[in-house]
């Protein structure tokens, strides 16, 4: 969350970038637990239509909760930035997901889960429009359950795996 806004520029420097016009391989990870998360699509929206660009936003529920409160609390917030409880962030999950799937023409929505429930809301939300947007698992979790979405849903669905060492991997993982 404290990288945050840093991140946000980093990424409409490259948005804008003369060099990068018409490469429609940028994007980020929006993760849901953060209270910033609908801005920050809504954010991404804007700039997408103001570069004339399509970005891919991957939207997760979060992998470094443990780590934001403590941050936080060292730094004597009396407020915490993402939220404390499940059902605040797959509520904002939802509410994230369905802002996506109406920005299809300028964002390519990723929904990273191995949740069930989860996808069946996706899948809910899209209103039998499964096109342009895709699932994406964690190498090693939710196997069954993709391989369910992809025969049943023809919805795309990637696989993807952290990389570094084990130290810098444990609260991703």
């Amino acid at each position: 969350a404290d990288r945050l806004e840093l991140s946000l520029d980093l990424f409409e420097a490259l948005a804008r970038d003369p060099e990068l016009k018409g490469w429609d391989g940028l994007g980020l990870v929006v993760q849901a637990y953060g209270k910033r998360a609908a801005a920050v699509i809504d954010w991404i929206a804007t700039l997408a239509e103001d570069a004339d660009r399509r970005f891919m936003v991957r939207l997760v529920k979060g992998a470094y909760w443990d780590g934001e409160i403590k941050h936080a609390q060292v730094g004597g917030h009396d407020k915490f930035p993402v939220f404390t409880t499940k059902s605040e962030t797959d509520q904002n999950f939802a509410l994230c997901a369905a802002k996506l799937l109406g920005l299809r023409d300028r964002i390519y929505p990723q929904f990273a889960t191995h949740n069930a429930r989860t996808t069946a809301e996706v899948l809910e939300l899209a209103d039998g429009d499964l096109t342009g947007f895709e699932f994406q698992r964690l190498h090693g979790m939710g196997d069954a359950l993709h391989e369910i979405l992809r025969k049943d849903t023809d919805v795309p669905c990637r696989i993807y795996a952290p990389v570094g060492i084990h130290r810098d991997l444990l609260a991703y993982l």
